[in-house]
C-alpha cells in the first residue's frame, strides 16, 4: 500500500514538473501564443501574448478565445472551434484571409495564426501561435502604393517617348526634303566644298533619325506583348535566316550546342533579342579571324539559362554593365557601325520575361552573353 502511494505520488510530482517544463518553454517562445481547451476557454498564455494584447494572465486566463476577436468574428469562431476538435490537425491561417486580433484597449490589429493540437491527460487542447503583421501589412500597402506609382510613370513615359519620336521625326524629314530640294534645283552650284558640307549634313540627319527610330522601337518593347508557348529553336532558325547574307559574307561559323527548349516567351521580343546577341557576335569579330558562334541553354531549377558565345574581340569587365544601356559605345563608330541601343532593348526584353541578362568576357578572349527566362 505504502509503495503504491509513493509511486501515486512520484508520478504527480513527474506531471507537476512537465507542467512545469511545458509552461517555460510556452513563455520562452518568440511568438505570443494562446491555449485553449475544447470548450473554447483560454487556459495558458505567454508573456508574449500578454504583451500583444495587454492582458495579464488572471484577468484572460479562463475567459473566452472570442474576447481577442473583434465583435463580428465572435459568434462564427464559436462555431468553428468546436468543429475543429472533431477533426484536429495544424492548420495555418495566413495574410491573405484579413484576419483581426483585438487588444484589451479595443483597437484591431492584423495577425497570422497557426492552430496545433497537443494531446494532454485533461483532453486534447488547441496551441495558437499568432503573430502581429501590422508592419508587413504597412509595407505591403507602401509597396502596392509604389508599384501603383511606377506603372503610372512607365506608362507615362512610354507615351513620352512614343509622341517625342514622332515629333522628333518630322524636323528630320523636312529638313531632308529641303536638302533633297537644294540637291535638284542647284545641281551646277553645288560642287567641290559645298557638296561636302551638304553630304555631311545628310549623313547626320540620317543617323539622327536612325537615333529616333531606335528610341522608337525601345519605347515599344512591352506594349500589346502576348505571352504564349513558343519554340525557341525554331525562332533561332528564322534569326539565322534573316541574317543568312551577314552570316554568308563574313564566312560565321554558328554552332548549335543543343535544340532550344519550347517555353512560355514573348516570340517577337525573344527574336529580337537573339537577333541582337547573334548580330553583335558578328560584328564584333576579329579581323582576320572567322567569327565562331555557339548558342546553346541550361536548364536549371527554376529557368532556362541561354547563351550566345563568340571568339571576337572581348569587353573589359568595367563595362559589363554600361553596355547595357541606352546609346552606350565602347568602340569607335568608324570601326563598328551601330548606336548602342540592341543590348539596352536586349536587357528590357529580358526583364519583361522576369530574367536578366550579363557578359562573361576578357578583352581579345570573346564574350559569353547570358540570359534567364524562368519556368511558368
Amino acid at each position: 500500500m505504502y509503495k503504491t502511494s509513493a509511486i501515486l505520488n512520484e508520478l504527480d510530482r513527474n506531471k507537476e514538473i512537465a507542467k512545469e517544463n511545458f509552461r517555460v518553454v510556452v513563455d520562452s517562445a518568440p511568438n505570443a501564443l494562446v491555449i485553449s481547451d475544447i470548450r473554447g476557454n483560454i487556459s495558458l498564455i505567454n508573456n508574449q501574448a500578454k504583451e500583444m494584447f495587454g492582458y495579464e494572465a488572471e484577468e484572460i486566463v479562463g475567459s473566452k478565445l472570442e474576447i481577442l476577436m473583434p465583435e463580428r468574428y465572435r459568434e462564427q469562431h464559436s462555431k468553428k472551434h468546436a468543429n475543429y476538435f472533431l477533426s484536429p490537425k495544424v492548420r495555418e491561417f495566413e495574410s491573405s484571409l484579413e484576419l483581426f486580433a483585438v487588444r484589451k484597449d479595443g483597437t484591431e490589429f492584423p495577425v497570422e495564426i497557426c492552430l496545433t493540437p497537443i494531446k494532454t491527460d485533461d483532453g486534447t487542447v488547441a496551441l495558437a501561435s499568432i503573430v502581429d503583421i501590422t508592419e508587413r501589412k504597412r509595407s505591403e500597402i507602401i509597396i502596392k502604393k509604389q508599384v501603383i506609382e511606377l506603372q503610372q510613370k512607365n506608362k507615362e513615359m512610354e507615351q513620352f517617348t512614343y509622341i517625342a519620336s514622332h515629333d522628333l521625326q518630322e524636323p528630320l524629314r523636312t529638313v531632308t526634303n529641303y536638302l533633297q530640294l537644294i540637291e535638284e534645283d542647284y545641281p551646277e552650284q553645288i560642287k567641290g566644298e559645298l557638296s561636302q558640307h551638304l553630304a555631311t549634313v545628310g549623313s547626320a540627319i540620317n543617323r539622327m533619325s536612325i537615333l529616333v527610330r531606335s528610341l522608337l522601337d525601345y519605347g515599344r518593347l512591352g506594349r500589346n506583348k502576348v505571352l504564349s508557348l513558343t519554340n525557341a529553336e525554331m525562332v533561332l532558325n528564322e534569326v539565322m535566316s534573316d541574317l543568312n547574307g551577314l552570316i554568308k559574307c563574313t564566312n560565321s561559323n554558328i554552332i548549335i550546342d543543343n535544340t532550344l527548349p519550347k517555353l512560355h516567351a514573348y516570340e517577337t521580343e525573344l527574336r529580337q533579342m537573339l537577333q541582337n546577341l547573334l548580330n553583335n557576335a558578328i560584328k564584333f569579330r576579329k579581323k582576320d579571324t572567322r567569327p565562331v558562334i555557339h548558342i546553346g541553354f541550361t536548364r536549371k531549377d527554376d529557368y532556362y539559362e541561354f547563351y550566345v558565345k563568340d571568339n571576337g574581340i572581348g569587353i573589359d569587365s568595367r563595362y559589363s554593365e554600361r553596355i547595357f544601356k541606352m546609346f552606350q559605345r565602347l568602340n569607335k563608330e568608324t570601326d563598328f557601325e551601330g548606336h548602342g541601343v540592341g543590348l539596352a532593348n536586349c536587357k528590357k526584353i529580358s526583364e519583361m520575361h522576369g530574367g536578366t541578362i550579363w557578359v562573361e568576357s576578357e578583352p581579345g578572349r570573346g564574350s559569353i552573353f547570358k540570359f534567364t527566362i524562368p519556368f511558368l
